[in-house]
């Protein structure tokens, strides 16, 4: 067993330094992306129906659709959590 006042100078600095927030830790990033992901399978599966893969696009759009959906809901769900633990 080490006593914790002869760790490496490195090992407290890690420990005191906290994460930097990113993007990608902002719970509305995916329902965004999967919704745009949608409207590009909204456009292409049904406004340009002259295409061999009508069929995946108008699946990815019902797909896509739904999961930012539910990722929106649980995204409004999280940040309304978040509001009342503060």
């Amino acid at each position: 067993m080490s006593d914790p006042e002869e760790r490496r100078p490195d090992e407290v600095e890690e420990e005191d330094d906290e994460l930097a927030s990113t993007p990608f830790d902002n719970p509305f990033f995916l329902p965004v992306l999967l919704l745009l992901f949608a409207g590009w399978f909204i456009y292409d599966g049904w406004f340009n129906p002259d295409m061999e893969w009508i069929k995946f696009n108008q699946v990815g759009a019902v797909v896509t659709s739904v999961l930012g959906a539910w990722f929106t809901y649980r995204a409004i769900r999280e940040r309304r959590a978040g509001r009342e633990s503060d």
